[in-house]
């Protein structure tokens, strides 16, 4: 049986009402808080018993103190003549108990408590709020434009989505506590005038869903970083998120460290902040030149047919279409893929330093997985639009270059378009093609023949 035990507890900042509840359930059940580090909470193992606590504020504290000031220390000691034993402190939150049935309050005046609690808020729990709901609105801000200008490029990108959805539930969590802090500030005002307290209340079980939504989300972005895209890129991606994961974490045992090294909280709240902005610079610094040196060795590895199994699992390369060398052409693929798209581009590009290469066609496409319906349309709308110009008025109607219908038959598609270059008055031979639940965008580097176009249409279709 264990002796101590954590746990996440997600009680606000000012319900201190919400908090002596608990730790006297939790008293009632074997279990004595003893420390307090943020959101977790250190328990011990006591006899069951029936116990009071009150929670107590002391603006000057901050959590970066090494040991509490001359004026806590005189508190703390009235505090323990009159019964009230101190169970935990964090920042300007303390924690008393009383083993008494019918202890004396610590408060008794309910204005002089609110404002501790306001005069504290003001310290350290709003000015985070705040910055929160700073970030969150700018966050989602950039996300909305980027979802305008390339709704593909966002909806197939897993951590888009996840960081997308984590900041609006940021947004919704930090405008909860706001208005439930202002309420109850507005509420105790007027119980205060009256003589009373009013007690305060979290919405626990809001941090709680949040808290669990994010975490899907996040350890879901994870797994699909390491299955999609090439093995450089794979390596990459969640390297630099456990990386930077790990350097917020010895941050965070650093701000400790110091704090037990008694340093004072300028310095060490300045020596965290440079070790954490040095090591992060340091770190992405490395994985960017890790990456792009992983990078050359792949596009090494994809020339020819020898390169490897992320070339042979294209859905459609030169060699299924011509009479062509694999091992002169460079094959570079992008994917991306999250709950509600897919996205694959894929350029083949023939080694035009090579002699026997110099005549050789290049093969581009775009495959876009659309795996929520409601999508499908919009992916085709931009698709047509990033090559299509017959609506953009900065370019001359003679020399606009626009889609036409072509004979989807060709492709085993339901609908297809080819670009015809007006000026020039001929295809370009690139190709929108619609199939159920996919569309295709694909630019050859020569005139495709009829059993080409069928041949294609057969492998990007499936």
């Amino acid at each position: 049986m264990k002796d101590r035990k954590r746990r996440l507890e997600l009680y606000s900042f000012y319900d201190h009402t919400g908090i002596e509840r608990h730790l006297e359930r939790m008293a009632e059940k074997g279990w004595m808080l003893e420390k307090v580090e943020n959101n977790i909470w250190h328990y011990r193992r006591i006899k069951p018993e029936k116990l009071t606590f009150f929670v107590t504020y002391f603006p000057r504290a901050s959590e970066l103190d090494p040991e509490p000031g001359e004026e806590q220390k005189i508190f703390f000691d009235f505090c323990e003549h009159t019964g009230w034993k101190l169970a935990a402190a964090s920042a300007q939150q303390q924690i008393f108990y009383n083993e008494s049935p019918d202890p004396v309050p610590i408060a008794t005046d309910p204005q002089v408590e609110l404002e501790t609690v306001r005069r504290s808020a003001r310290k350290s729990f709003l000015p985070g709020l705040w910055v929160l709901l700073a970030c969150g609105l700018a966050v989602t801000v950039m996300s909305a434009i980027r979802l305008r200008q390339d709704p593909i490029g966002a909806l197939s990108s897993a951590a888009w989505l996840f960081s997308s959805l984590a900041w609006l539930l940021v947004i919704l969590y930090g405008a909860s506590e706001l208005t439930g802090y202002f309420a109850w500030c507005h509420g105790a005002k007027k119980a205060a005038s009256r003589g009373e307290f009013l007690e305060t209340s979290s919405r626990v079980w809001l941090g709680k869903v949040i808290l669990a939504v994010t975490l899907a989300g996040f350890l879901y972005c994870l797994a699909n970083m390491g299955m999609t895209g090439p093995g450089w890129q794979r390596l990459v991606s969640v390297g630099t998120v456990c990386g930077i994961l790990g350097i917020f974490a010895i941050g965070w045992w650093l701000k400790g460290f110091l704090k037990r090294r008694k340093l004072k909280p300028g310095a060490n709240r300045t020596l965290t902040f440079l070790f954490i902005f040095a090591a992060y610079l340091a770190f992405v610094g490395l994985m960017v030149y890790a990456g792009l040196k992983l990078a050359e060795r792949e596009i090494e590895k994809s020339r020819g047919a020898a390169a490897g199994g992320y070339y042979q699992e294209l859905p459609l390369s030169v060699e299924d279409l011509l009479e062509v060398q694999p091992e002169f052409y460079e094959t570079r693929t992008t994917e991306d893929r999250s709950p509600l798209l897919g996205c694959l581009e894929v350029n083949q590009m023939p080694d035009w330093e090579a002699a026997e290469a110099r005549t050789y066609p290049y093969l581009q496409y775009t495959i876009v997985d659309v795996k929520a319906p409601f999508l499908y349309e919009i992916c085709k709308e931009q698709l047509f639009k990033e090559r299509d110009e017959s609506e953009d008025s900065r370019v001359l109607e003679e020399y606009k270059r626009i889609y036409k219908p072509c004979d989807p038959r060709s492709w085993g598609a339901g609908e297809a378009w080819t670009l015809w270059i007006q000026d020039a008055g001929w295809e370009a031979n690139v190709y929108l093609l619609c199939y159920p639940d996919r569309i295709v965008e694909i630019w050859f580097g020569w005139v495709p023949t009829e059993e080409q176009m069928r041949t294609a249409g057969e492998m990007l279709a499936s």
